[in-house]
């Protein structure tokens, strides 16, 4: 299973230097916790890990396929949601316990 950050990552690299920019400018711009030199020099791997940081991995995902949208990047934003759906679906799979299961993680081995 992919994670947030990777799913952002693959998204940016369908980015062209200028698109890049773009992004980061629009970022800079519609959220305040992301500063104007934060992003001057920042690559795709620093700008990623600033927006989970900012957001956190959920909340980056949704601003980043609004971004996207806004830059008329609807198929790499429809990938992104698309990726992360699934993987939140194959996540719950994986953690899903079935009723009535112990669900006490210790072990008196």
């Amino acid at each position: 299973m992919a994670s947030v950050k990777d799913l952002l990552m693959d998204s940016l690299m369908g980015l062209g230097n200028a698109d890049l920019e773009l992004f980061q400018w629009h970022l800079e711009k519609d959220h305040e916790c992301i500063s104007r030199s934060e992003m001057e020099n920042a690559d795709r791997l620093k700008t990623v890990n600033k927006m989970v940081t900012c957001f956190g991995p959920e909340e980056a995902v949704k601003i980043m396929v609004g971004i996207l949208r806004k830059m008329k990047q609807n198929d790499l934003a429809e990938q992104l949601e698309n990726k992360h759906k699934q993987a939140q679906t194959e996540g719950n799979m994986n953690t899903s316990v079935p009723a009535g299961a112990d669900t006490d993680q210790t072990s008196s081995k």
